[in-house]
């Protein structure tokens, strides 16, 4: 084999490895910053909008049940919590844990019905009335015992500090957390993805260089074909996984803002001062934003399946380009 085929060979070979590789890679990053998006739009995002409704509607519960006996206003507001928390564990973000917690959290709902009814009964200035209110307000709050209804779910939301074996768990705050970030393996990924991308290109142009010197032709229209693929084409996804990313801190973002806004005011579980209608309207603001942030990562993570499609389409360009110069090259003499 002359020294020319076997370097024609050997820059082919190189071609297609590394395109294989950064392919892969690419592949793998490109999935990495889309796995998550489904999951947070349909699931994590969800179940933090209804445990949000659900610790409102029982502030109102608790609220409206100080305003007059006999209206059983409460009741509706009950039934809001109750349902609002069957969606969340549908969603199932925390797993088992997370599903005993609302359990739980169903329970004490239960009871705290039951003394809002009893005191629902009694005529406004009955002494009896005042106790089952405040019964009520203390299975509510919990009063920094942690086993209140609003602290378990607000620790189902924000999770605590610290390895599990002290008593530190996640909470759906921390899923959200994860979903959304852009850790290291994710920026490693990326990394090598466009570092195999340069050398790829580099080496697509001094194939160039080295065909136009020994068969004298000014550009390989095959091999420029791939450069320009493969630039194109990582450039392209690169955008539209940042896109993806942005749309996700975007929402991340927009949740931490309910996050906030749930936490009760200084008046009490059952006082007005916590703005449940100010907290209902920004519930649905945000699930609006949400909605709307996340919009187009669905048919953006489905371009996946696109990135193998793109390794093939640079084999076959590069095949293209460099075998017929090595079937060419075989009857030339040294």
């Amino acid at each position: 084999m002359s020294d020319t085929r076997r370097s024609l060979v050997r820059r082919s070979a190189a071609l297609l490895a590394l395109t294989a590789a950064t392919v892969v890679v690419l592949f793998a990053a490109y999935r990495g910053v889309h796995d998550t998006a489904a999951p947070l739009r349909e699931e994590t995002a969800p179940a933090i909008l209804d445990v949000t409704a659900a610790r409102n509607a029982l502030r109102e519960a608790g609220a409206v049940s100080r305003e007059g006996p006999g209206s059983g206003g409460f009741r509706v507001q009950i039934a809001v919590a109750n349902q609002s928390l069957a969606r969340a564990a549908e969603a199932g973000v925390l797993g088992e844990p997370g599903l005993r917690t609302l359990e739980t959290v169903t329970g004490l709902i239960v009871s705290f019905s039951g003394w809002l009814e009893l005191a629902d009964r009694l005529p406004d200035e009955a002494p009896l009335r005042e106790a089952y209110l405040h019964y009520a307000e203390h299975m509510l709050t919990g009063s920094g015992s942690g086993s209140g209804i609003l602290e378990r779910l607000d620790t189902l939301q924000t999770g605590r500090p610290g390895p599990p074996e002290e008593g530190g768990v996640d909470g759906q705050a921390d899923v959200l957390a994860d979903q959304a970030s852009f850790g290291w393996p994710l920026r490693a990924a990326w990394a090598l993805a466009l570092l195999g991308t340069a050398a790829l290109v580099a080496l697509l142009a001094e194939t160039q260089v080295f065909l136009h010197r020994r068969f004298r032709r000014l550009l390989n229209p095959w091999l420029l074909a791939a450069t320009l693929t493969l630039v194109l084409g990582v450039a392209a996804l690169a955008v539209l996984a940042a896109q993806t990313h942005d749309a996700k801190a975007a929402s991340r973002a927009d949740l931490a803002g309910i996050l906030a806004a749930s936490e009760p005011a200084p008046g009490g579980a059952g006082s007005r001062d916590t703005d449940t209608d100010s907290v209902a309207r920004t519930i649905r603001t945000t699930a609006e934003e949400v909605a709307a942030d996340m919009r187009d990562t669905d048919w953006r993570a489905g371009l996946t399946g696109l990135v193998p499609i793109l390794g093939l389409v640079l084999v076959a360009q590069v095949t293209l380009g460099v075998a017929p110069r090595i079937a060419e090259y075989r009857y030339r003499s040294r």
